[in-house]
C-alpha cells in the first residue's frame, strides 16, 4: 500500500538535496556539442538491450543507432513493433520521463519522432549538461568516461569540467585482447617491472584528484582475484610480451591471462591503500545481451575485502540479482559500501525491496542512493527523477510502519543522496563546497 501524503512530503524535502551522482559515462561536453543527435541516440544504452530481448533484430538496432541516411520516422519504424513491450520497464520509463520533462514531449511514438530529434539536436549547446544537472538536482557526477576512440592505456582524461565531474581512474591495463596493449605508455614495456612502473606512475599523478579506480572486468571473467606470487606471474607476462613481438608466439592460456589480471588487481589495490583511493567494482547485471551473470556476483570479491581492510570498496549496481548477498557483505566488512547506480532503471521494484532490506540490515552511512550510469544526458535526468521517487517511497513505508519518524527519513534520504558519497569518496578535498552545496 502506497502512502501518498508521506511520499509527497519526503519527496519534496529530498528534491531540495543536491545529489552526488556516483557514476556516469557521459561524453565530455565539447564532444556532446559537436556530435549529431537524433532519436537513435536514446537507444545507444540500455533500452536497446530490452528491445533485443523483446525480439528486435540486432541489425535493426545497429541501423537505429548509426545509419545517418534514415530519418527519425524511419528509425522509429525499426523499433515500433517492440516499443510497447518495453515502455513499462525501467529503461522505457526513464526515457519517457526525460522526454516529458526536458522537451515537453508526451511519449515516444512515430508522431513525435521528428520533434524528439529536433529537440535533442537543439540541446547540443555549451552549458546544457549543467542545465540538466541543475534540473535533476545533481551537484556533481563521478565520471567514468568511456574511451571508445582513445589509445588503449588511457586511464585519465586531463581536460574536463571539474564543475560537473570528478573523474575515476580507469583500468584498461587489465585487458590484453587488443594487439597494441603494451604500446602508448610513454616508454617501452619490456618486462613486468616496466608495466607495473607505468601503472604506478599514473596512480602517483592522478590518485589524489580521482574519486576512485573503476574495475569493469566482470564483463569478461569471474570476479575472484587470487593473491598470486610474482614468481608465478612474471614468466606468464614475459610470454604474453613475446607473443606480441613475435606475432606467432604462444599466447598464455585464458587461465594464465587471468592469473596476470589477478596480480595486477592486487597491485592496484595496494596503490589504493597507499593513496587512500576508493576501488569501484562493477557487479551484478551486465549491460547488453547474452552475458555471463555468474561472473559478477559481489561475494566473489570477499577475499579482497579481507585482504585490504584500509581500502574502501564501492560495489556497483547492488550486485543485482545477488543483492541479498551484498547486504551480508556490507554488514560484515566496514570497508564495503553499496551503490545503487544503474539500479533504479534496471528494476525499480527490486530496488525498493533491496533498499528497504538494506536499511534494516546495514549501517545507513554505507549506502549510495543514485548513479545515473548513462552515456547520454537525457537518460541521466530520467534516472535521477526515478531515484528520488523510489527512495521517497521506501522511506515513506518506513515512516508508515513506525520504523522512522518523517524527520529521520528525510535525514537518511539526505545521507543516501549526498552525504554518504561525499564522505566515502573524500569529495570535500576534491570538489569546491559551492558545487557540493554542503
Amino acid at each position: 500500500m502506497r502512502h501518498i501524503p508521506l511520499e509527497r512530503d519526503i519527496r519534496q524535502a529530498l528534491d531540495a538535496v543536491r545529489m552526488v551522482d556516483t557514476h556516469e559515462h557521459l561524453d565530455a561536453e565539447e564532444d556532446f556539442c559537436s556530435a549529431p543527435a537524433d532519436l537513435g541516440r536514446l537507444f545507444v544504452h540500455y533500452a536497446n538491450s530490452d528491445l533485443v530481448s523483446a525480439g528486435c533484430p540486432p541489425e535493426d538496432i545497429q541501423r537505429l543507432q548509426c545509419d545517418a541516411s534514415l530519418g527519425p520516422r524511419e528509425k522509429w519504424r525499426l523499433i515500433a513493433p517492440y516499443w510497447d513491450y518495453i515502455r513499462d520497464t525501467g529503461y522505457g520509463r526513464c526515457l519517457e520521463i526525460a522526454l516529458r520533462d526536458l522537451y515537453g514531449i508526451d511519449g515516444l511514438c512515430e508522431q513525435n519522432a521528428e520533434r524528439i530529434s529536433e529537440c535533442m539536436a537543439a540541446a547540443r549547446q555549451p552549458g546544457y549538461y549543467r542545465e540538466v544537472f541543475d534540473r535533476a538536482g545533481i551537484a556533481v557526477a563521478l565520471w567514468n568516461r568511456l574511451e571508445r576512440f582513445g589509445p588503449i592505456p588511457r586511464m585519465w582524461t586531463p581536460e574536463y569540467d571539474r564543475g560537473l565531474f570528478v573523474q575515476d581512474i580507469l583500468s584498461p591495463f587489465l585487458e590484453f585482447r587488443e594487439p597494441g596493449w603494451s604500446t602508448g605508455w610513454g616508454k617501452p614495456i619490456l618486462c613486468l617491472d616496466d608495466y607495473l612502473g607505468v601503472i604506478e606512475e599514473r596512480f602517483a599523478a592522478h590518485a589524489r584528484q580521482a574519486s576512485a579506480i573503476k574495475f569493469g572486468v566482470a564483463y569478461s571473467r569471474p570476479l575472484r582475484f587470487e593473491d598470486r606470487a610474482r614468481s608465478e606471474v612474471e614468466p606468464l607476462f614475459n610470454r604474453l610480451l613475446n607473443a606480441g613481438w613475435e606475432r606467432n608466439g604462444a599466447m598464455p592460456t585464458m587461465a594464465e591471462l587471468r592469473a596476470i589480471q589477478d596480480y595486477l588487481v592486487h597491485f592496484s589495490l595496494q596503490q589504493c591503500a597507499r593513496y587512500d583511493l576508493v576501488a569501484k567494482f562493477h557487479t551484478g547485471l551486465q549491460e547488453g545481451n547474452g552475458n555471463t551473470i555468474t561472473n559478477s556476483r559481489a561475494s566473489l570479491l570477499a577475499n579482497l575485502f579481507a585482504r585490504y581492510p584500509t581500502v574502501r570498496f564501492d560495489i556497483y549496481h547492488i550486485s543485482y540479482p545477488y543483492h541479498d548477498e551484498l547486504a551480508a557483505l556490507a554488514k560484515n566488512f566496514s570497508n564495503v559500501a553499496i551503490d545503487f547506480c544503474w539500479m533504479w532503471i534496471i528494476s525499480p521494484a527490486a530496488g525498493r525491496r533491496a533498499l528497504s532490506d538494506y536499511l534494516d540490515a546495514v549501517p545507513a552511512n554505507k549506502i549510495h542512493g543514485f548513479g545515473g550510469d548513462f552515456i547520454f544526458i537525457e537518460g541521466t535526468y530520467g534516472h535521477a527523477v526515478m531515484a528520488r521517487e523510489n527512495i521517497a517511497r521506501v522511506l515513506a513505508d518506513k515512516v508508515a510502519d513506525g520504523d522512522m519518524t518523517c524527520d529521520r527519513a528525510i535525514q537518511v534520504g539526505t545521507w543516501l543522496l549526498r552525504d554518504n558519497p561525499i564522505n566515502w569518496f573524500g569529495l570535500r578535498e576534491k570538489v569546491p563546497m559551492e558545487v557540493l552545496g554542503a
